[in-house]
């Protein structure tokens, strides 16, 4: 009996350090008002102020462009965010939908690629700070670095 109390003990203590803790509770979006947002139909309408203006920034720094890019100019003012005037709204709609299509089904399908290591597409993966994406690498006025020059190969030693 007396080796019992202690090995009650013990187990309580096992037992407790290996209990899952508490679930870490999801960020808070901005209440849903439907009154906040006009028009939005990627984004959820709960996002929050910061989280959407953060998104658009990214996409800003992600193509070189500013807010007038996709967004229609509201005459001399600042831009008509709900109107979809602007075609290339449409475009990054559906670039946002191919972008999360790629990082759920696509990227995850592929053995030996794990997001941990960063293998995630952004739009700066291919837009690289430009409007257009470059569809071919830019000509080169020297032979790279790779070219070991007529006559070697990589494995040789000169």
């Amino acid at each position: 009996m007396r080796l019992l109390v202690p090995l009650v003990g013990f187990a309580l203590l096992v037992l407790a350090a290996y209990a899952p803790g508490p679930t870490p509770a999801a960020p808070e979006a901005a209440p849903a008002d439907s009154s906040q947002w006009e028009n939005l139909q990627v984004l959820p309408d709960s996002i929050s102020r910061d989280a959407l203006i953060g998104m658009m920034r990214g996409f800003t720094e992600a193509l070189g462009v500013r807010c007038d890019h996709c967004h229609a100019r509201g005459g001399e003012g600042p831009p008509d965010f709900p109107s979809d005037a602007n075609p290339h709204k449409e475009v990054a709609r559906e670039m946002m939908r191919m972008t999360w299509q790629l990082n759920r089904e696509a990227l995850p399908a592929i053995e030996g690629l794990h997001e941990a290591e960063g293998a995630r597409v952004t739009c700066y993966t291919c837009h690289r700070g430009a409007a257009r994406p470059a569809t071919a690498p830019p000509a080169e006025a020297e032979p790279a670095e790779h070219d070991h020059g007529e006559g070697s190969s990589p494995g040789d030693s000169n």
